[in-house]
């Protein structure tokens, strides 16, 4: 079967449906781990810096494979890659997360998920951008609403629902479960997708560096790489650190606490699944405009808080901000596809965000170690007015050809 199968409209919103369940059980099953992981270094008595690897290697697979599996899928298609890291998974907690009795052992497992993992996303993500000039812009957040409904909400409760049942191992088998059940999704939805070229592809090598080759002469790819950078920074220091800012100095909660973050995260995604139809009919530079004026006004109201009240105003405005931008990068990322070719803008939109949320995590913890709880929403405050003075002062890109979205195409397009 060929990408034709997605030419036509009831067919794109049948496969805009499969999308969105894998972006779900994707999410959940890595909202799972997020969880589980941390506890169950916890619970083998794992050092604090041995808990942080547990945390953070789970990000580094992501940030090495990206730009190589974006040659790969030109090369062999999304579908064998994605069904590799579906199967990958289920072996991995089967046969390691289940048995894992120390902690290294566990750190062990977590590098081996973490370098399986973005064979399923890479991929899901890359036909995704394939398949949105035929299902229209007001759903170019629709795959990542559903993935952080998932990660966010979904995979959190069912976590801890699960580890309080049923015990760590039992956990880590019905995750496993989850992952068989999106490979049988996502056989049917990669089914349509293009096929690879086979030996007809530009070697690997060669691929890799005409990606880099790419984002050094190419501005617009760089300029919405660094946008989807800097929103994906802001998100992880939000979620990792605001939790603190309130408990240490306004005294709420934990649990009042931690709203902040899922308020955060449900307007985030409200905003990705209901704003487009309106966001989209904006030129892009307004559509920048507005998501960097709320992002700094939600930054200034997180790095000088004068009452809990701002931080809640802050919070709502991060996630609406944050929605907005990444409608307008997912839509400039399918239009860069369509030009470029499926797997090498896959392959860069994939890098962008996960290093962004290392970088925030990371560098965040640094920051509060040495100038305070406050100091790196500070620093995104600044980074953000820079953002928005650019849109002002940058001269206006020339119109680019959108995609045609308001009827079939032709012969698979």
């Amino acid at each position: 079967m060929t990408s034709s199968t997605l030419t036509g409209e009831l067919p794109s919103r049948h496969f805009l449906t499969g999308f969105m369940l894998l972006g779900v059980l994707a999410g959940a099953s890595n909202g799972i781990a997020k969880v589980v992981f941390p506890l169950y270094a916890a619970a083998m008595h794992a050092s604090p810096w041995q808990i942080g690897l547990v945390g953070g290697l789970q990000f580094a697979g992501m940030l090495l494979l990206s730009l190589p599996l974006g040659a790969l899928i030109d090369r062999h298609g999304s579908r064998p890659l994605f069904r590799f890291g579906c199967i990958g998974g289920i072996v991995v907690f089967l046969a390691g997360f289940s048995f894992a009795s120390t902690p290294w052992q566990l750190i062990a497992c977590v590098v081996l998920f973490g370098f399986v993992n973005p064979f399923r996303m890479v991929t899901t993500q890359t036909e995704f951008l394939h398949l949105l000039p035929r299902v229209g812009p007001a759903k170019a957040g629709w795959q990542r609403a559903s993935h952080s409904a998932g990660m966010f909400f979904l995979g959190p409760m069912l976590g801890a629902w699960l580890v309080g049942l049923a015990g760590y191992s039992n956990t880590f088998r019905v995750v496993a479960v989850g992952l068989f059940i999106t490979l049988l999704i996502g056989e049917r939805v990669m089914s349509s997708a293009p096929m690879g070229q086979g030996a007809d592809a530009t070697p690997f090598v060669g691929r890799m560096l005409d990606q880099f080759r790419l984002i050094g002469s190419r501005a617009e790819l760089r300029r919405t790489m660094l946008i989807e950078f800097v929103g994906q920074v802001a998100m992880s220091y939000f979620t990792v650190f605001v939790i603190l800012v309130a408990i240490r100095r306004f005294g709420m909660p934990t649990q009042q606490a931690a709203g902040l973050v899922t308020l955060q995260g449900a307007v985030f995604v409200l905003t990705l699944l209901a704003a487009g139809a309106i966001v989209m009919a904006w030129r892009e530079r307004t559509r920048y405009r507005t998501a960097f004026a709320i992002l700094l006004c939600a930054e200034l109201l997180l790095a000088n808080p004068l009452h809990p009240a701002a931080l809640w105003a802050g919070a709502l405005l991060l996630g609406l901000g944050l929605g907005i931008q990444q409608l307008t990068c997912v839509a400039q990322f399918a239009r860069l596809a369509q030009e470029l070719g499926r797997g090498r803008t896959g392959g860069m939109f994939s890098l962008a965000g996960p290093s962004g949320a290392l970088v925030g995590a990371v560098a965040g913890g640094l920051l509060n170690q040495y100038f305070g709880m406050l100091a790196g929403f500070h620093v995104l405050a600044v980074l953000f007015l820079v953002q928005l003075g650019r849109t002002w002062l940058r001269p206006a890109p020339a119109a680019l050809p959108e995609p045609d979205i308001e009827r079939p195409a032709v012969n698979g397009g």
